[in-house]
């Protein structure tokens, strides 16, 4: 160890309870802006990983090639990083390092877990075929706090790989655990056309064994005067398999599209109604909530006149509770 350890500057960082706690130290020549964006890697990519009541040690040091070196150890662990390239690339670099290479850190690891990452979705290692397409899973940290849900967008079952797509949540990170979430649904959802005429839907939603695809079986009500019941064939593409699962904002976008058949009464003409429609959207998921904007072509006729026909836009926002 060389002397120059003995101008090490000590710096512990405390997380909150429910955190592991970081104890970070770092040679007093390595600069500040280095020093913040190793702790901001690690704190992302790492501290949420581990259990709340485990202590993980980094030191960053400078060798006598005038590189950075940092230390990592944890529960018996041990990891080391030589920290390469331009000194503003670090902190990114390093995370997706974490990623892959702080599993070794872990003296156990969850039997159902994210095991591999390709940018655009993740993968999990299963031994049987119990899953299909258009399974959903909750995904877990150490603490067992849910950090986002995913889907299974393909079953290679020869390889024993299910390809995931991420809906919803925060940034997932290998080793994270799954939990099955149950596939089906009922939503319940209010929106709004443009001419403000206010539409509630009760939906049972029940995915078919071929990603993206949904059967949709619902009841609803159009302002006061219409009642109906609907059936129809919907797709859900998570906007992360088309592009990168680590944007904030991609992770949590899906294309929606749908096609509905539904019949009802309607009081203002007091006669029955039959109508048709399809519409494409862009959702935006929060866990159980999500909020999305729509537009679509409708035709709706009773058994003497037509009703209604033509595009409309809509604005709408669902609760939906998972069977």
């Amino acid at each position: 160890m060389r002397l120059a350890l003995s101008l090490i500057f000590l710096v512990l960082i405390l997380f909150p309870l429910s955190s592991a706690q970081l104890v970070f130290s770092h040679d007093a020549t390595v600069p500040q802006e280095v020093v913040e964006g190793v702790q901001r890697a690690l704190e992302e990519a790492l501290v949420e990983r581990l259990d709340e009541e485990g202590e993980l040690s980094a030191v960053l040091e400078k060798d006598e090639m005038g590189e950075y070196v940092l230390s990592l150890s944890y529960a018996g662990g041990q990891l080391t990083y030589r920290l390469l390239g331009e000194a503003s690339g670090y902190e990114k670099r390093l995370a997706t390092a974490l990623n892959h290479d702080g599993l070794s850190l872990f003296a156990s690891l969850p039997d159902l877990r994210l095991t591999s990452f390709s940018g655009r979705g993740y993968g999990a290692k299963v031994e049987n075929s119990l899953y299909a397409e258009g399974d959903r899973f909750t995904v877990l940290d150490a603490r067992e706090r849910e950090q986002g849900v995913v889907v299974v967008s393909e079953a290679a079952e020869e390889e024993g790989v299910l390809l995931l797509s991420q809906l919803s949540g925060k940034p997932l990170f290998l080793g994270m655990e799954l939990r099955e979430r149950g596939n089906k649904s009922v939503s319940l959802s209010f929106s709004l056309n443009k001419d403000m005429v206010p539409v509630l839907d009760l939906i049972h939603s029940w995915p078919l064994p071929m990603h993206p695809y949904a059967v949709h079986f619902g009841i609803g009500a159009t302002g006061s005067s219409r009642i109906y019941g609907s059936v129809g064939l919907s797709a859900k593409l998570p906007l992360s398999q088309l592009s990168s699962a680590q944007n904030p904002l991609v992770r949590s976008l899906s294309f929606d599209a749908s096609v509905l058949l539904s019949s009802g009464y309607d009081t203002s003409i007091q006669e029955m109604f039959y109508q048709a429609s399809g519409e494409l959207g862009l959702t935006y998921s929060l866990t159980d909530w999500s909020f999305s904007l729509s537009a679509g072509n409708r035709v709706a006729a009773s058994n003497r006149a037509l009703l209604e026909q033509g595009l409309f836009l809509k604005l709408t926002t669902a609760y939906t509770y998972t069977l």
